[in-house]
């Protein structure tokens, strides 16, 4: 069973989804999850609010419903003792034993939404988008990586704007200059999109951001509105040169030995 997870810093909101057959029926799966919760925190420094997608969640345990129950409200309990002020789902189905969580979970997002008092609106179009997105902070090294889970292409201004709110919030992490190194493997972008990318860039300036590089280009390397280098070494060589990184943490498979 594996838990996607998004912090959003601004609005004090863990977003959480299941990915799609995921399944609850033994106390082992119920630390499973334990786990990758406490996991999501340790970017946490304040009291926060969660929102479950319970969508693809399963929870089926005939013989130990009680054990099962018992264990879902230690779990919950150990959380509010790490700063949750609230929490509910949505995605409800009593088919899928929705009734054993600890929370109540609403059948649509918005009604979730407002049980937490959540006024933002996410435009769901673009949601599958958002979740593909993904950042790792090497804060020694004043580094912001930016993968993507699987392949995308940005190709209009909505989903420039997506990253940018995603890269935003990621920020709130932040309190130094950084560069951001760009996984290319699963990115593509439309040359007439590259004008709105160095807008973005040149935006993020002014929250302190020195350079962009790339690596292991998905298209040609002419084809990103950034420096793209086969290897992810190289790209942060040149990061390297700024101050910014360092070689020892810049091993991939493409770097020879």
């Amino acid at each position: 069973m594996k838990v996607i997870f998004e912090s959003n810093y601004q609005s004090k909101i863990l977003n959480m989804q299941f990915e799609p057959s995921s399944q609850i029926s033994s106390n082992k799966d119920v630390l499973a999850w334990r786990s990758q919760w406490t996991q999501a925190l340790t970017s946490w420094h304040s009291p926060y609010k969660a929102l479950v997608d319970c969508t693809n969640l399963n929870i089926s345990s005939k013989a130990q419903e009680e054990e099962l129950t018992k264990s879902l409200d230690l779990m919950m309990s150990f959380f509010k003792g790490l700063f949750l002020k609230k929490v509910s789902g949505f995605g409800y189905k009593s088919s899928q034993g929705h009734d054993l969580l600890p929370f109540k979970v609403h059948e649509t997002q918005e009604e979730a939404q407002k049980e937490l008092g959540i006024r933002e609106k996410r435009n769901s179009k673009f949601d599958d988008f958002r979740s593909t997105i993904q950042f790792d902070n090497h804060f020694k090294q004043h580094v912001v990586e930016l993968s993507f889970s699987s392949p995308i292409k940005l190709d209009n201004a909505e989903k420039i704007q997506v990253l940018k709110s995603k890269l935003m919030n990621n920020l709130m992490l932040w309190h130094s200059s950084w560069s951001l190194i760009v996984d290319c493997s699963n990115l593509e972008i439309e040359a007439e999109i590259h004008p709105l990318f160095e807008g973005l860039a040149r935006s993020l300036k002014g929250f302190f951001l020195k350079n962009i590089v790339g690596y292991a280009p998905k298209a040609s390397k002419d084809s990103y509105p950034f420096k793209v280098y086969r290897a992810r070494h190289r790209a942060a060589a040149e990061l390297e040169s700024e101050g910014n990184f360092s070689g020892e943490d810049a091993n991939c498979s493409s770097r020879k030995v």
